[in-house]
């Protein structure tokens, strides 16, 4: 809008100037027809009236012609305002209306050669510029029978239309146009704030809205009398953010089912499998016993068997409960300053294997900001899953801390896991082995994320794996 102006500005001003040039010229071009044929007349009277008869081109001597004619011509110059001067036909100066010498005033003792021969040519007048945008205007002056009779110069400065009241006209326009200017500021301002206030009210009132929460979801509420655009926009956008709420509530829904489903599954599938071996055991055993023929001896040794096999069975079903309550629901923990060497040690005391290991290699102490119990479960099952990734083959497990206590490695020389795997790794339900649930280093990315602390791992086949936890500074 203000560009607009001022664009308007400069047009216009452009356009007056252009104006005011063309004008000028018409003016100037105007004005001297009317001057020159007033002047003629009046000279042509003076001719008349000083010879007191016809006037011929011999008429031009002061023999002839009475002394008072040369203040015909002061006269002449005092009523149109224009210095003139009258040339004989062969160019030579006969009189003029200044006092000062014909040189002085502009006027030359002989008339240049060119005028002659252009008016001698038809010309019916002819301009001479002589300087600082003055001209002379020449032509014939004719008598009552259209004869030449003497040469007539006519001086004339290049006039413009009052260059005062020009002037004073570019400053009205100046200061019309400032006021205008300043007007249209004022104007885009009120524009500008208008737009921008109900926009920031309506930015404020999107970043307080969750589309997401099924209950308490409020809509934006914008009112206007008149009706306008951002009232359209907000009606359009609850429209938008309704129909997207309820997506992402159907969507939630759906994945929490989907997510029940397959934890019920897994739950199933774990439970499933000690289970199968205790029924085996305990048919068996129920055969044993109702066979008379069974020694009673062999019968208490086999259910001191049964017994130890129930036993380790229960227990392996008391894990797999535990270690899906804690995916499913990880204790939010009690933070506090610990000491990494010291929890490190308790890992490796608690997990420790002769041969396997692990082994703690740290230099010194420093401290980490965390919950105890969740940080050894933590390294514990990265530790547990490298020394069942490694059975019964020769190995070992190492838990390496570099130097400025900032990254902590649980490495071991292992089989490894397949490149077209390993990015399972940490998904819940992945394992490499028959066995286990596939919780473990679900469970460690769960713990990592808490503590806000990455984790990750490079895997070769063959050659064993080594995963890496970046502490928070």
């Amino acid at each position: 809008m203000l560009a607009v102006t001022l664009l308007g500005f400069l047009l216009t001003g452009a356009a007056t100037l252009i104006g005011f040039s063309r004008l000028d010229g018409a003016y100037n071009a105007s004005r001297l027809v009317r001057k020159e044929a007033a002047v003629a007349k009046s000279l042509g009277f003076a001719l008349k009236t000083g010879v007191g008869g016809a006037v011929e081109a011999t008429s031009l001597s002061w023999t002839v012609m009475p002394g008072a004619f040369a203040d015909r011509i002061l006269e002449i110059e005092a009523v149109h305002g224009v210095p003139l001067a009258v040339y004989r036909l062969d160019g030579s100066l006969f009189v003029t209306s200044t006092a000062s010498r014909p040189t002085e005033s502009g006027f030359a003792t002989e008339v240049n050669p060119d005028v002659l021969i252009a008016l001698a040519q038809g010309a019916e007048r002819w301009e001479v510029p002589i300087g600082n945008g003055d001209y002379l205007a020449y032509w014939y002056q004719v008598n009552s029978e259209s004869r030449p009779v003497a040469l007539v110069a006519l001086r004339y400065a290049s006039r413009t239309l009052e260059a005062g009241g020009r002037l004073d006209f570019l400053r009205t326009l100046g200061a019309v146009f400032v006021l205008v200017f300043f007007v249209a500021i004022g104007l885009a301002y009120l524009l500008a704030k208008s737009i921008s206030q109900p926009l920031s009210k309506l930015g404020a009132m999107m970043e307080r809205m969750d589309v997401t929460q099924d209950k308490g979801f409020e809509p934006l509420e914008y009112h206007t009398e008149s009706g306008d655009e951002i009232a359209r926009l907000v009606e359009r956008y609850n429209r938008m953010a309704e129909n997207v709420r309820r997506s992402a509530a159907a969507l939630a829904k759906s994945e929490r089912e989907s997510a029940w489903r397959e934890m019920a599954m897994q739950v199933a599938h774990e439970i499933k499998n000690p289970l199968t071996p205790m029924k085996l055991g305990i048919q068996q055993m129920e055969r044993r016993v109702l066979n008379p023929d069974s020694d009673s001896a062999d019968l208490r040794d086999r259910v001191v068997k049964l017994s130890g096999t129930l036993q380790g069975q229960i227990d392996l079903l008391a894990r797999i409960a535990d270690e899906f309550s804690s995916m499913a629901r990880l204790p939010q923990g009690e933070f506090r300053v610990l000491s990494l060497r010291a929890v490190l040690e308790s890992v490796v005391e608690l997990h420790g294997k002769p041969e396997m290991g692990p082994t703690l290699v740290m230099e010194g102490d420093a401290q980490v900001h965390g919950d105890r119990d969740q940080i050894i479960r933590l390294f514990g099952n990265l530790v547990l899953n490298a020394q069942q990734a490694i059975g019964a083959r020769n190995g070992r497990v190492e838990i390496r801390v570099n130097s400025d206590v900032s990254e902590v490695e649980v490495e071991d020389n292992g089989p490894g896991m397949a490149p077209e795997v390993a990015h399972k790794a940490f998904e819940p339900r992945f394992t490499t082995r028959g066995s286990g649930t596939g919780l473990g280093l679900a469970i460690v990315k769960a713990i990592a994320d808490r503590h806000q602390w990455a984790v990750e791992f490079i895997s070769e086949e063959g050659k064993g794996t080594r995963f890496l936890i970046r502490l928070k500074p």
